[in-house]
């Protein structure tokens, strides 16, 4: 059985979820929790971990935002955004974004399962974590507007475990404790870092 079925398979399976997730969770340099306080309910987005191998390896990419003003302005993510309208799901929506962020095609039936959906507190959202496998090496047409840099993750890097890092940083004026992934010398952490770490967490039981 190849990676594809293999993977595939495993994604039917119950997953790492919270436990693999709250790995690479932030907390205040006290150890405390981060909060916020949002009103109404949590936002619904998706985000997409779109595979595709190349000389025998795997790869996906990643995007380092612009500097706006915004909550997760300059770091670096998967592509994906909120559910629209005209989004029938969440998966839709992941395709959708990835295709307006990165102009990558990829249809419903190169998706290959989900992950655990994750609560970002700090933007009140919950991210569903798609896995896509494209047929080749993709052709990367970012958008500028969304997109300040495209960075390509090798999954065998990802893998290792000196990849994984710790650092102290400050958002918005509080020091965080940050477990961050080291990949193509950028610092990944938050959401994606957790998303990426119950990834790896599945990708090591096949």
């Amino acid at each position: 059985m190849d990676f594809k079925s293999k993977l595939a398979q495993r994604l039917q399976m119950p997953l790492p979820g919270v436990v693999a997730q709250n790995t690479m969770k932030a907390r205040l340099s006290n150890g405390e929790a981060i909060s916020f306080n949002h009103e109404g309910p949590p936002k619904q987005g998706g985000v997409a971990i779109l595979l595709y191998q190349e000389e025998g390896s795997w790869y996906f990419p990643l995007m380092k935002r612009p500097v706006y003003e915004g909550i997760h302005s300059g770091q670096i993510s998967l592509p994906g955004g909120k559910l629209e309208g005209s989004d029938q799901n969440l998966i839709e929506t992941a395709l959708r974004e990835s295709r307006e962020e990165l102009g990558l095609t990829i249809f419903n039936e190169q998706v290959i399962g989900t992950l655990t959906e994750l609560y970002i507190v700090a933007s009140h959202f919950n991210i569903l974590p798609v896995i896509g496998i494209l047929d080749a090496k993709p052709v990367i047409n970012a958008d500028e507007r969304e997109v300040e840099q495209v960075i390509i993750a090798s999954l065998d890097e990802l893998l290792r475990p000196e990849r994984k890092k710790e650092s102290d940083i400050v958002v918005r004026g509080r020091k965080i404790s940050a477990p961050y992934f080291d990949i193509g010398n950028q610092v990944v952490w938050g959401a994606t870092a957790m998303i990426l770490n119950e990834f790896i967490t599945v990708v090591r039981a096949i």
